[in-house]
């Protein structure tokens, strides 16, 4: 084994123990854990069984096993990248009605005779009063 290949053996399993480490701290989610320790086996299966990186090289068609190595990674980061767009369009969504529905309790509490000036008037006030209440001077 080379020391690159032992380095990256190395960073494989550091990386998959600190994935448990953070998972059991509770500072990591299930689905992001299952992706880092699958990302932890994947680098410690391809650099210390070599036959099965050449194997997948022959089959890929690659000049070398590195370019192989670089296509997985950005393969991943692009897997990565679009994981994680979908997440913020969902959050994203979610302010958006969670932004409505607070615009409509506030609306709500108010008085049902107010005119739409008195409301409007109302929310204005509401508001610099929060802003006012979470920056103190």
């Amino acid at each position: 084994m080379s020391n690159a290949l032992a380095i990256a053996s190395a960073v494989g399993f550091g990386v998959l123990v600190w994935v448990v480490f953070l998972y059991r701290r509770k500072r990591l989610k299930e689905d992001h854990a299952i992706l880092w320790i699958g990302v932890s086996v994947a680098i410690i299966l391809l650099s210390t069984w070599t036959g099965l990186l050449i194997a997948i090289n022959q089959v890929v068609g690659a000049a070398k096993t590195s370019d192989l190595v670089l296509a997985a990674f950005v393969a991943f980061l692009i897997i990565v990248s679009l994981y994680y767009s979908v997440k913020i369009s969902d959050l994203t969504e979610q302010n958006r009605k969670i932004a409505q529905e607070i615009a409509v309790l506030r609306v709500g509490s108010l008085s049902p005779s107010a005119s739409p000036r008195s409301v409007w008037r109302r929310s204005l006030m509401v508001g610099l009063q929060r802003d006012a209440d979470l920056c103190p001077q």
